[in-house]
């Protein structure tokens, strides 16, 4: 049974682990996320409407549901409701949402 480094897998992206390969995951790590505050401006049927706080011209969606659930209140109560979480961004231009908190 061979158990050399070679057979080594990373833990995040399954490749082989060599030095190149932690320096890669230490730049990716490195100014990855940031903290934002969002204001719900309405509900259109399961749709939450929502801005960033600092940024009201740009209106987003997300489910209203999924929303009330991560921030643990009821859906009526999701207009003008303040909250943060973390973002990171993804490949492509797309960005990871997690960690939401009432603001």
């Amino acid at each position: 049974m061979d158990t050399s480094r070679d057979d080594l897998g990373c833990g995040l992206c399954g490749q082989v682990v060599d030095a190149r390969h932690e320096q890669h995951h230490e730049e990716s790590v490195v100014g990855a996320g940031r903290r934002v505050e969002y204001v719900v401006i309405g509900l259109r049927g399961a749709t939450a409407l929502y801005h960033a706080a600092d940024e009201p011209s740009r209106t987003r969606r997300t489910g209203a549901a999924d929303l009330a659930k991560a921030l643990g209140v009821d859906l009526p109560d999701l207009p003008g409701r303040h909250y943060t979480c973390w973002e990171v961004p993804g490949e492509y231009g797309g960005v990871f949402r997690s960690g939401f908190e009432p603001a």
